[in-house]
């Protein structure tokens, strides 16, 4: 993911009408990177999901 890229669209049911979310529609919100993420390797994918695992049965 690069910095400025749109990854997201929030959708929300609360209206903004005092105009304090700028760039966005009541209904829609953009999120965006605010810096570079570089992929993470599979290894240390598994690695997160393993302690994950354990860290939530114990």
């Amino acid at each position: 993911m690069t910095k400025n890229q749109k990854f997201v669209t929030l959708s929300n049911i609360v209206k903004d009408c005092l105009g304090y979310l700028p760039n966005c529609t009541a209904e829609q919100i953009p999120l965006v990177a605010k810096k570079t993420v570089n992929r993470s390797s599979a290894p240390k994918v598994f690695w997160n999901h393993f302690v994950n695992f354990f860290n939530e049965k114990l």
